[in-house]
């Protein structure tokens, strides 16, 4: 029995470090073409000797129209993230505590919506937010985004919201809570590791997005995946540049996901709250 344990274990440990060279070989070879120059970096065989060159990253730390992208995926992400917290926390609650018609047809139409392919959409908000004038703008990126993040967010949180005991509510009425003051005083401090990791989830899915930002914006919004995408030109692909910018943008995800991992983990196991 001991022996057959130890197999296990050495089994599960070889599995979840072949998951991790394959997770990180991508990265691990994107840090090569951005270190090398473009001989180099599709010779082949592949060239593992090599003197480094610090010229892409260079390149990408002086290019502006980056800069300023990256600024722009940082406000879009913060106004994201608030928009479908603060919106996904009132649906939630509104849907796990209140019995109204059609409450079961609006969690499959939130469901389906998620699930809509973004090109379904682009072409109309498009046309729409010219009228308005939200192309091109924090704002109008920020909002469009809500059809995807906003019912990941609300079927997320609903889960949460589901593990508070009701009796914590039959409580607070008795001591003449109203709803507001159930809400704030009861589900959000109960609830805050889950809303912590719903917004991490949601951040990390508007950081990444490419399709809708490369749609609705043109200048003055561009993200940073846009930005990446821009070093692809019309007769030559700058692959050092492109991957230099990619580790770039990836680099505070990273590390944002260093410090945020305990918050997910922890909100991804809300159900204990039960007992």
């Amino acid at each position: 029995m001991r022996a057959r344990s130890l197999t296990e274990t050495a089994f599960a440990y070889l599995v979840a470090l072949a998951a991790i060279l394959i997770t990180l070989f991508p990265i691990y070879w994107m840090f090569n073409i951005a270190l090398k120059n473009q001989r180099d970096a599709f010779a082949v065989p592949p060239k593992w000797s090599f003197t480094p060159i610090w010229e892409h990253f260079e390149n990408v730390l002086s290019n502006r129209a980056y800069l300023e992208a990256f600024t722009n995926t940082i406000v879009v992400t913060l106004a994201g993230v608030l928009l479908a917290l603060v919106m996904g926390v009132l649906c939630a609650y509104a849907m796990e505590r209140f019995r109204f018609r059609g409450r079961g047809l609006f969690g499959v139409w939130l469901l389906l919506a998620y699930m809509l392919p973004e090109f379904l959409y682009i072409i109309p908000m498009y046309a729409l937010y010219q009228q308005v004038g939200l192309y091109d703008t924090h704002f109008g990126l920020a909002l469009v985004y809500q059809v995807h993040s906003l019912p990941f967010a609300i079927w997320m949180l609903r889960s949460f919201f589901r593990d508070v005991p009701q009796e914590l509510d039959d409580s607070a009425r008795i001591d003449g809570c109203g709803y507001w003051g159930i809400l704030w005083r009861i589900y959000l401090p109960v609830t805050a590791p889950g809303i912590a990791a719903t917004g991490i989830l949601t951040a990390i899915w508007i950081w990444n997005e490419l399709t809708i930002a490369q749609a609705l914006t043109f200048a003055r919004a561009d993200t940073i995946t846009v930005a990446v995408a821009s070093f692809r030109g019309y007769a030559a692909v700058r692959w050092g540049e492109m991957a230099a910018a990619s580790l770039l943008a990836i680099a505070p995800l990273l590390v944002f996901a260093v410090f945020a991992q305990r918050y997910i983990v922890k909100g991804l196991t809300l159900g204990s709250v039960k007992g």
